[in-house]
């Protein structure tokens, strides 16, 4: 039986809810507060020769299940943007090949980040994201829960600001789309692609990549030592960039400098300058460091703003609920503690 048509789907914003997934499963489907729709649609499409690293890490599969992405390919990416004319060595700065490691390790090592993520028996994330829709630049704020128990996968979307349709998009052998309390028969490969874009493992793909593959991103793309800087919060930052034959800087990575942990990554990608800007960084697990904030700008535009309110690494208590196809009520997934399962 194929997916379910709704009424009236122009009348619904294309940035949150259901719009195109019911009409066109794969090449068309717009992805409720997708950070980089264009990217994605050429992706999904194959229309796009290379794109973004973060795309390529958000739609890599594993062995482990239908939802997950690996960070090998971002690191790739990563290290294969600059071409450099060498490496030099500030004065007030750790030696380059030690400060590559301390950052590394920062994040939890090649033992830690993503593999810990794996490891976990569940993950229950919970966040709210600011996005700016490329088409008619209005802001939409949304609160997130994504639910992962095995094979089972859940992403929960609740409307704050702006115009759209709340909404949960359900694998759980099959796909489903709820969404005015009522239950939508959607095609399995296009409910995955949509859980992807709410995948931890692609909200924090560039730190997972760092932590995992540190070393060799960063020994690979030779970046220059600048040296310490005071950033604008008043904290000490070591800064790293990577330039071009023409003497172009290409990439440019800030760490704190006293944790190591990056502040801010840019690099080039298909479709322009991606920067992203992290902050109040928090160990979850041993090994599992990660960033519970996220600014990501695009040619210096800022695309979306993501504050993480809440993270857990076992099954929730209302997980019956969340994969029964006969729940249809799309309840609050946020409480003033953070998530709703907590209460």
């Amino acid at each position: 039986m194929g997916p379910t048509r709704l009424p009236n789907l122009e009348h619904y914003p294309l940035t949150i809810g259901y719009p195109h997934l019911l009409q066109h499963p794969v090449n068309e489907n717009r992805s409720y507060l997708a950070e980089d729709r264009s990217d994605f649609l050429a992706c999904q499409s194959h229309r796009a020769p290379l794109p973004s690293p973060e795309l390529v890490c958000g739609l890599a599969p594993t062995g482990r299940g239908p939802m997950l992405a690996r960070h090998s390919l971002i690191a790739l990416c990563l290290a294969s943007i600059v071409t450099l004319t060498g490496a030099n060595q500030a004065p007030d700065a750790p030696p380059l090949d030690a400060l590559v490691g301390r950052i590394s390790m920062s994040l939890g090592g090649p033992t830690g980040g993503m593999k810990k993520l794996d490891a976990a028996p569940a993950i229950d994330l919970a966040f709210r994201r600011t996005v700016r829709d490329s088409h008619s630049s209005d802001e939409i704020t949304a609160d997130h829960r994504y639910v992962e128990v095995g094979d089972r996968v859940r992403a929960d979307v609740r409307v704050v600001e702006g115009e759209g349709k709340d909404s949960a998009t359900i694998v759980n052998q099959t796909g489903w789309l709820i969404v005015d309390d009522a239950a939508h028969d959607v095609e399995l490969e296009a409910a995955e692609a949509q859980l992807r874009e709410f995948d931890p493992r692609r909200l924090w793909s560039v730190p997972f990549a760092l932590a995992g593959e540190g070393r060799q991103i960063l020994q690979a793309a030779s970046l220059e030592m600048e040296g310490r800087v005071e950033g604008e919060d008043g904290r000490a930052l070591l800064v790293m960039v990577g330039r071009d034959a023409e003497g172009t800087e290409t990439s440019r990575l800030e760490v704190d400098a006293k944790s190591y942990r990056p502040t801010n990554v840019q690099f080039r990608s298909s479709s322009g300058q991606v920067e992203y800007q992290y902050g109040d960084y928090r160990e979850i697990a041993d090994g599992l460091v990660v960033p519970f904030e996220r600014v990501f700008l695009r040619n210096g535009k800022q695309v979306s703003r993501t504050r993480v309110v809440g993270l857990k690494l076992k099954a929730p208590q209302d997980q019956a609920q969340l994969f029964d196809r006969a729940a249809t009520k799309l309840l609050p997934v946020l409480s003033p503690k953070g998530l709703k399962s907590t209460e």
